[in-house]
C-alpha cells in the first residue's frame, strides 16, 4: 500500500506565464519560508508523483517553500499537451520561464532547484551562470541523452523503438542532449541522490553529473532503489543531502 502522504492536497495551483504558455505550478509551505525550491519532474513525471513527493516533503520539513510545475508534455498531467511533443530543449525552457517567474513573484528571496531525472537535467541548465541559486540538488540525473540511448540499447531494440514511437522529438534530441558544459559552470553547491539499480541512469553516469560540477557536496547511491527513489530510507538520504547543501 502506497502510505506517501499526500503533499499536493494542502498545496496552492497558480499559473505561471512562461514563453513556453501558461504553467500550473503547486505551492506550499510557511509564508517566513526559509527560500523556494523550483522542482522539476521528468519525462512524463507530475509533482504527485512518489518520487517528486518525496523530495518536497524534505524541503516542507526544513521550512522552504516548494514550487512544482506541472510542466509541458507529461502523460502525467492532464492538459499539458500532447507527450509525443516532449523534448529536452522544451523542458529546459519551460523550467526556466517557471524560474523567472518565481523570481518576479518573491524577488529578492531565496532560490534553489531541484530535479528528477530530466528534470536534474534542465536544473543543471537553468543554474549555470547563476550566482543567485542558493543550492542544486539533483536525484536520479541524466548528463546527457546519451546516457538514456545507451540504458535503453542495453535493454533491446524494442526499448529504442518505443521512445522513438512516443517521443520523436526527444529521441533526437537524445543524441546530442548535454548538460556536462552547463554543469561545469554551476557555482552553487550540488548534490546528487540516486538509486544503486536505476536502469535509465546507471551509477556510473549520476556520478559523471556529480563530478562534473565544480561544487559538489554529496552523493549518495540508495542500495536496492531504482530511477524513482522513493520511502523511509529515500526521505533519510534528502535530509542528508540537504544539509549538505545549507537548506
Amino acid at each position: 500500500m502506497d502510505t506517501m502522504p499526500a503533499w499536493t492536497d494542502t498545496t496552492l495551483c497558480l499559473q505561471a506565464a512562461t514563453a513556453e504558455g501558461t504553467i500550473p505550478v503547486l505551492i506550499a509551505g510557511p509564508e517566513d519560508a526559509r527560500g523556494t525550491v523550483l522542482l522539476a519532474h521528468g519525462r512524463n513525471g507530475a509533482p504527485a508523483q512518489p518520487q517528486i513527493a518525496e523530495i518536497a516533503l524534505a524541503y516542507l520539513a526544513r521550512g522552504w517553500r516548494v514550487a512544482a510545475p506541472a510542466l509541458p508534455n507529461s502523460s502525467a498531467s492532464p492538459g499539458s499537451g500532447p507527450a509525443s511533443e516532449v523534448s529536452f530543449a522544451r523542458h529546459v525552457r519551460a523550467a526556466a520561464g517557471v524560474r523567472d517567474w518565481l523570481a518576479g513573484a518573491w524577488p529578492g528571496g531565496t532560490l534553489a532547484l531541484a530535479g528528477h531525472s530530466i528534470g536534474g537535467y534542465a536544473v543543471a541548465h537553468l543554474a549555470a551562470d547563476r550566482a543567485e541559486i542558493h543550492h542544486v540538488l539533483a536525484v536520479s540525473p541524466p548528463m546527457s541523452g546519451m546516457v538514456l540511448m545507451r540504458a535503453r540499447e542495453a535493454m533491446g531494440a524494442a526499448a529504442i523503438e518505443e521512445v522513438r514511437r512516443e517521443a520523436p522529438a526527444y529521441f533526437t534530441e537524445m543524441q546530442t542532449a548535454d548538460a556536462e558544459p552547463a554543469l561545469r559552470r554551476v557555482t552553487a553547491p550540488l548534490a546528487v541522490v540516486t538509486g544503486a539499480c536505476d536502469g535509465l541512469v546507471p551509477l556510473a553516469d549520476a556520478r559523471a553529473y556529480f563530478a562534473a560540477a565544480p561544487n559538489g557536496r554529496f552523493f549518495a547511491a540508495l542500495p536496492d532503489q531504482h530511477h524513482c527513489p522513493a520511502g523511509p530510507a529515500c526521505a533519510a538520504m534528502l535530509a542528508v543531502a540537504l544539509a549538505a547543501l545549507g537548506a
